[in-house]
């Protein structure tokens, strides 16, 4: 099965692979990985059933679509994955501990649904409310999504802008199957994890709330970090300063 792969060549770089998250495709990661590119030879891949990656597994698993991953990737690489992406980043990062120089997670966390040891998360009622709107109308409960993800964060109404232009013209076979993977618990993953790690969060988050970083610290013990004013996209709203931070994490890795 194929997946659509972007690549940006940079010779003498370090690697990059870029994850975007549910409900978009690595068009999202837009003037962010046109800054990163100047740094890394980046790699950005579109998720199965997301975007200029119409096929997709079925089942739909987190196994299948690492197994896919792993036929596009670069041999070795610093990951970077925003939202669902970095939910699987984790999930490669575990299997194929050796293609991973470093990890990195963007308003991203280990469990997106509330359990009785994580309250960090969304409810149960919330999550289910998408699946089943997701069953009537695919295209108003992804508008709903990027409401939700820019809500009373900086720059919200621009950034919402971006994803809407994204949206217009964004394939989205797979929306359904792909929004199970949210249900999926990485936590023992995270923890078991040994190379550098760093995770970044957004203080207005309303889909991962920043309270997950403090309990993320706890799992990884890698880098935590928390932009002030950010939601659940960081790198639309403080898009230099977390270009930087990412940049300084991978050389420092790697050296």
């Amino acid at each position: 099965m194929s997946l659509y792969v972007e690549r940006y060549e940079n010779n003498g770089k370090p690697e990059l692979v870029l994850l975007h998250g549910w409900g978009m495709d690595s068009k999202v990661w837009g003037a962010f990985a046109e800054q990163l590119s100047s740094s890394f030879s980046l790699t950005l891949i579109d998720l199965p059933g997301l975007g200029r990656s119409t096929a997709f597994p079925e089942p739909y698993t987190a196994d299948a679509v690492v197994e896919l991953l792993g036929e596009h990737a670069p041999k070795a690489a610093a990951w970077l994955g925003w939202s669902m992406g970095g939910q699987l980043a984790i999930e490669f990062a575990a299997r194929y501990s050796e293609r991973v120089t470093c990890l990195i997670t963007v308003a991203s966390s280990p469990c997106f649904v509330q359990r009785s040891d994580w309250s960090c998360a969304m409810d149960e009622e919330t999550h289910g409310q998408f699946e089943q709107a997701l069953e009537v109308n695919v295209s108003k409960t992804l508008q709903r999504f990027i409401m939700l993800q820019t809500q009373g964060a900086e720059a919200g109404r621009d950034t919402l802008k971006s994803l809407k232009l994204i949206l217009k013209n964004l394939d989205h076979t797979g929306a359904r199957e792909s929004l199970q993977l949210l249900r999926d618990d990485v936590r023992d993953q995270l923890s078991n994890l040994s190379m550098p790690i760093m995770q970044l969060f957004g203080e207005k988050d309303l889909l991962v709330p920043s309270e997950a970083a403090q309990a993320c610290e706890r799992l990884s013990k890698g880098l935590i970090k928390v932009y002030e004013g950010a939601g659940h996209l960081p790198f639309y709203s403080h898009q230099a300063e977390v270009a930087a931070d990412v940049t300084q994490f991978v050389q420092e890795s790697i050296a």
